[in-house]
């Protein structure tokens, strides 16, 4: 008779798990609970002279409170950039599509700062990346690639005026894009995450990676969240591409405020100095700002950035207000009942 295949983890004769089956167990428990680590030892990558630096350290007067970082949303004009290098904003963030200049008799598709569905502009990437640095302004730079073609035509601008350039620059430079299919099951395109990961690593090392999910949020759709199996396409992709460095995850706020176990594993799991940048662009969004609140709060101001309209940077504030005085009442509940119940003994 043939003895049947004893499962993993199951004891022997004698009531104990052997030892390859007991380290193999404890391997798994470790999987569940660190789903999400892409922190690869590699130093021949990990050189910290091409890491890029916190915004802590160039805007020191936020004293290490990432939500105090001012944004200027969708720079895609010239008088709009003129604007913002002579404000207040701390990061300048412009949207980066295929389309053709205004004025351009040529028509030729270039890489324009535009939203979609917009496709012309009278202000091309070159264009950008000039007028920013001639100004010396002491800002930082997002810009968002809203396809791999427009990302594939920017690199040689990229290149020649950010890397192979004489020019002396001081300020953050972040590459964005959507590089996964995300929540609410997303039917649009992302960019390919292994063609603009690998350009992040190999060409762009001074720049911050900051990568995001595609979206389906608003408009009649207020549930959603950032599940467990996107994220670890997510992290998945980071490690494929080798990236050591710490990127920031871009994340829109109504989904955000429903994805507190997932984003808090993430980042708890991540290499130091990994961070979300917490994002809305449409007033049609549903967001729980007291969960919101939460999240952040939980994560750390020293990890959070909040890309967010004036209304909900305000409504924000409200809600910490709120959480306390939930765990007010909460405390005030319970002290009151324990005292109930000390009466009755």
């Amino acid at each position: 008779m043939v003895p049947s295949m004893k499962q993993a983890g199951e004891p022997d004769e004698t009531g104990q798990q052997s030892g390859f089956e007991c380290q193999r167990e404890e391997m798994s428990r470790k999987n569940v609970l660190y789903p999400f680590v892409f922190f690869i030892l590699l130093p021949s990558l990990s050189s910290t002279e091409t890491m890029p630096d916190s915004l802590s350290n160039y805007f020191p007067e936020i004293n290490d409170d990432l939500t105090k970082v001012t944004w200027a949303h969708g720079v895609n004009s010239r008088e709009k950039l003129q604007r913002e290098l002579n404000g207040s904003a701390m990061m300048i963030e412009a949207d980066v599509v295929l389309g053709t200049l205004i004025g351009d008799r040529s028509q030729q598709l270039i890489p324009i700062m535009a939203h979609p569905p917009e496709n012309t502009s009278d202000l091309s990437l070159e264009m950008f990346i000039v007028m920013f640095l001639d100004s010396q302004a002491a800002k930082g730079m997002k810009l968002d690639f809203k396809s791999r073609e427009a990302f594939s035509a920017s690199e040689n601008i990229l290149e020649e005026h950010l890397i192979n350039t004489s020019y002396q620059f001081e300020y953050p430079i972040w590459l964005n894009a959507d590089i996964i299919r995300g929540p609410v099951n997303s039917k649009k395109e992302p960019v390919d995450p292994d063609f603009f990961l690998s350009a992040c690593v190999t060409k762009f090392p001074i720049a911050m990676p900051s990568v995001g999910w595609t979206t389906e949020y608003g408009n009649g759709i207020d549930t959603g969240s950032y599940t467990p199996e996107i994220i670890s396409d997510m992290t998945e992709a980071l490690n494929r591409n080798l990236v050591v460095k710490p990127v920031t995850f871009a994340v829109r706020a109504g989904l955000a405020a429903q994805s507190y176990d997932a984003l808090t594993n993430l980042i708890g799991s991540s290499v130091p100095g990994t961070t979300l940048t917490i994002w809305c662009s449409s007033p049609n969004d549903v967001t729980d700002m007291v969960l919101l609140r939460k999240l952040i709060d939980d994560i750390g101001v020293d990890k959070v950035y909040l890309d967010l309209p004036p209304d909900m940077m305000e409504a924000l504030k409200s809600s910490a207000g709120n959480l306390i005085g939930k765990c007010a009442l909460i405390a005030a509940t319970t002290l009151l009942a324990l005292g109930k119940y000390g009466l009755q003994q």
